[in-house]
């Protein structure tokens, strides 16, 4: 079956002569193909024409929630540095009134609660913690017989908890998740993630180093009146060349106000000190950095990379993840403690 170019979809919503049976089928395959390929605004463009060609198709909810999901692509393309921009923050806004459409207006469709589980997710990405943590809460509560959503809003509802610095309700989250879905497709992840909060609010562990490449030696005691990011990463770790702009704009923005970077690499894949210094020398990265000797990265329970510590001002280990999931509240939080707390809400 061949399938209808997209400007066939559009123009089925454009007053077309009546659709053969099968049309709907059709459209919703070529949709399907468009978001498949990555090409966030066509999908969403093809599904809205879907939901103007068939407004009472039994399957109103999933074209209602599709084209939401290409509004978010193409907010999450428009973000620089994981950050909402003006453009971002109208495409998330366009899929936040889409999934409104199914979670509010059509609370029994079965699409509902993966509309409201993608309001959190729109919510997280435009930086409004607050909203995403509302949000998964009422798939809990609204949606407990969707257990696909249910699962996947614990899982987030406890990162967004980890971001407000609510280690345990985090932690209550994620063993919830373990209890209730022990096979979940999450359940290695939230494993780790419970890892990691039983760290939190305890004095973190020492940086053993086997050698200082730059900027050392350092200990965590002193460094005490500074927050400190712990940052594993490797010289041949394509996942930390993607991150390394957005972690030197960390710094960057944050090292005046008490932000201080400690880098941790080892010798896997050959690194070796001198290798380790050409790179940071020709990738102009200027923050400490160490060799660890074996004993730092087990220690934080580290096992991937890249991946960042928050360690606050008094050494208490506070936030754990891969960097490009820090939220600014979390590091701006722990830089003001001692301030007037910050809003969670989304950043104006």
């Amino acid at each position: 079956m061949i399938l209808p170019s997209l400007a066939a979809v559009l123009a089925m919503s454009a007053g077309a002569r009546a659709p053969a049976p099968d049309a709907e089928s059709d459209a919703f395959a070529a949709a399907f193909t468009l978001k498949k390929v990555g090409k966030s605004a066509e999908a969403a463009a093809a599904f809205e024409a879907i939901v103007k060609t068939y407004p009472a198709s039994a399957r109103i909810g999933e074209a209602l929630v599709e084209a939401g999901v290409g509004w978010f692509g193409v907010g999450r393309d428009k973000q620089v540095f994981h950050r909402s921009t003006p453009d971002s923050d109208k495409a998330f806004d366009t899929a936040l009134k889409l999934f409104a459409r199914v979670a509010t207006d059509r609370p029994d469709d079965p699409s509902a609660g993966r509309a409201q589980y993608m309001r959190g997710s729109t919510h997280l990405f435009q930086g409004d913690l607050a909203g995403a943590e509302a949000d998964y809460g009422r798939v809990l509560e609204k949606f407990s017989n969707d257990t696909k959503y249910v699962a996947k809003s614990l899982e987030r509802r406890a990162a967004v908890r980890r971001h407000l610095l609510q280690s345990d309700l985090a932690l209550a989250d994620l063993q919830r998740y373990q209890k209730d879905f022990p096979k979940g497709e999450e359940s290695k992840a939230v494993a780790q993630y419970i890892q990691f909060v039983s760290m939190f609010e305890k004095p973190a562990p020492p940086l053993e180093a086997e050698a200082w490449i730059q900027g050392g030696p350092l200990s965590l005691e002193s460094l005490r009146g500074k927050v400190v990011g712990v940052y594993f990463f490797a010289t041949w770790c394509e996942n930390c060349a993607k991150e390394q702009s957005f972690v030197l704009d960390i710094e960057q923005r944050y090292a005046p106000a008490g932000l201080a970077l400690v880098g941790v690499l080892d010798h896997s894949r050959g690194q070796t000190a001198d290798s380790v210094r050409a790179y940071l020398a020709s990738n102009k990265i200027g923050f400490a950095a160490m060799m660890d000797r074996g004993r730092t990265t087990p220690a934080y329970h580290g096992s991937t990379i890249p991946d960042l510590v928050l360690i606050d001002k008094t050494g208490k280990t506070r936030w754990h993840d891969n960097p490009a999931n820090l939220a600014d509240y979390t590091i701006e939080t722990l830089l003001g403690e001692d301030a007037t707390p910050l809003s969670p809400s989304k950043p104006k």
